[in-house]
Formats: structure tokens, C-alpha cells, sequence
């Protein structure tokens, strides 16, 4: 068996097992365990963004985004009215949340400048990496709280499905016929692995593949939406995939962490679906 073979048998049994866990809580009717799962993989997210910082000296409180990271999505799971109906079960603390966070970011970088001596473009840089550690893909993640619904909490499940397909076929696509065509990476300096004909593959394949998934879940819905629908996706998470390779390349890293086999981190893991939750989230409350 050759190595991108067992790669792509590691990619897709680490998704499977994703979307096992994620189904089972949906089939067991429970909110709250679903709820705590979201919370507890933004745990090891922030988690794995503090070891991220102390390797690379690239700046980032490390101490405030692990805190943050652990506190934050447990707060939005416990205010978080499960039993109520979709239009009064959005909460208000995702824009709290970040906004607390903002201001702490900012004091602790004056206080920094002030008391420690930092240097002023230090202290933005570092501003900005604690930003970065804490909305991606965590606080984006954690919106996954909000589909948990009776009337929804199937479409977490199926954004997820969709999302992580499109990187399976991607990964599929690029090495069957990766730069047989075009000689050119699709993002030379962010991911050169990435072929265009691993793009354009899995677009294609991820169109029909979201249609089959969301016809099959809702038939009535028509054709022309469900491919509309599976395409947009498979652009947010191609967004999602790309800023992960970007911040890990900007910090020196090659993996997030190494808990999940042929994929790397939790954050490699929830990274796309982190973008394509958070874009979906508004739609379903307005």
C-alpha cells in the first residue's frame, strides 16, 4: 500500500469517526450531548493553538487565548435554551463573548507596552495573533451550539458531511490527476500541494455529492438550491482549509497537533467546518 494511500485511508477514517460521534449524538435525540461535544472540541482547539504559540516566536498571549478557549464555549453551551423553538434559542453571548475578548486583548497588550517595555509593533502583531488564535476556528466553531434543534439539528450533521467531503475528494482528485494538466499550484504559497485539478475534481464531485445528501434529506427541495447550496460550501470550506494552512505556515508549523491520524489536530479537523457552520448559523435565525 503506498503512503498517499494510507494517508487517504487515514483522512477518511479520522472524517468517518467525526461524523459517527456527531450522528450518534443526533440519533440519541440529545441536545446537550451534541452541545457538550462542540464545546469540548473547541477545548482542544485552544488548546493546541497555546502549544502552536510557545513553539513559534511569532508573538500571541498564549495564556489568555487557552483561557478564553476553555471558558468561552462553555458559557455559550450553558446559555444556550435547548428545549426552546428555533427563533428564541439564539443567545446573545457570541458577540459578548468576542467582544470581552477584544477588550481583555487589548489591556493586556497596554499593560504589556507600559509595564514590560513591549515594542508597539510587537504588541500589534501580538494583538492580532490572539485574535486569530481565538475566532479560528474555536469561536466560529462553537456557532454549532445554535443548530441544536429538533427542527435543525440534522443540518449540522449534513454541513459537516459536505464540508469534509470536499476535502476528501480534494486530497482523492490531487492524486489521481494532480498536475497532469495544469503545472501550476492552486495556492503556491499557502499550500502547494494543492493542485487545480484536485480543486476543480472535488467541486464537481462535491456538488453532486451534497446534492445526493440534501435531497436525501429533504426531498422536496429542488435541484438547482441543492447544488447552489453544495458548491457555496465547498467554497467556505476551501476558505477554511487555505487560513489553516496560512496560519500554520506563518507560525512554523507543519500540524496543529497530532491526536488524529493522516490529518494532524483537531483544529485540521474542525478548520473548514469551523467557516461553513458560522456562515450557515445567520440564515437559520433570520
Amino acid at each position: 500500500m503506498s503512503d498517499k494511500l494510507k494517508t487517504f485511508l487515514k483522512r477518511l477514517l479520522s472524517t468517518i469517526l467525526l461524523l459517527v460521534l456527531l450522528a450518534a449524538v443526533c440519533i440519541l435525540d440529545n441536545e446537550v450531548w451534541l452541545g457538550a461535544l462542540v464545546a469540548l472540541l473547541c477545548n482542544l482547539a485552544a488548546v493546541e493553538w497555546f502549544f502552536m504559540l510557545r513553539k513559534s516566536d511569532e508573538g500571541g498571549n498564549r495564556w489568555l487565548v487557552v483561557l478564553a478557549g476553555l471558558i468561552y464555549p462553555w458559557c455559550l453551551f450553558m446559555s444556550t435554551p435547548f428545549a426552546y423553538p428555533l427563533e428564541a434559542n439564539y443567545s446573545a453571548c457570541p458577540l459578548v463573548g468576542l467582544i470581552l475578548f477584544v477588550l481583555i486583548a487589548f489591556l493586556c497588550e497596554l499593560v504589556r507596552m507600559d509595564y514590560m517595555g513591549r515594542n508597539p509593533k510587537a504588541a500589534l502583531r501580538s494583538l492580532g495573533i490572539s485574535l486569530a488564535a481565538f475566532i479560528y476556528p474555536g469561536w466560529l466553531f462553537a456557532f454549532a451550539m445554535l443548530f441544536l434543534n429538533p427542527a435543525t439539528g440534522l443540518l449540522i450533521l449534513l454541513l459537516i458531511a459536505v464540508t469534509k467531503l470536499s476535502d476528501i475528494w480534494a486530497y482523492l482528485c490531487g492524486v489521481l490527476v494532480g498536475r497532469r494538466f495544469i503545472s501550476r499550484p492552486f495556492s503556491p504559497a499557502v499550500s502547494p500541494k494543492k493542485s487545480w485539478e484536485g480543486i476543480i475534481g472535488s467541486l464537481i464531485l462535491t456538488t453532486l455529492s451534497g446534492v445526493a445528501l440534501i435531497r436525501f434529506v429533504e426531498p422536496e427541495c429542488s435541484m438547482l438550491f441543492a447544488a447552489t447550496i453544495s458548491a457555496l460550501l465547498f467554497l467556505i470550506s476551501v476558505a477554511g482549509d487555505l487560513a489553516g494552512s496560512l496560519i500554520k505556515r506563518g507560525l512554523g508549523v507543519k500540524d496543529s497537533g497530532h491526536l488524529l491520524p493522516g490529518i494532524g489536530g483537531i483544529i485540521d479537523l474542525i478548520d473548514s467546518p469551523a467557516f461553513t457552520i458560522a456562515f450557515f448559523t445567520p440564515f437559520l435565525h433570520f
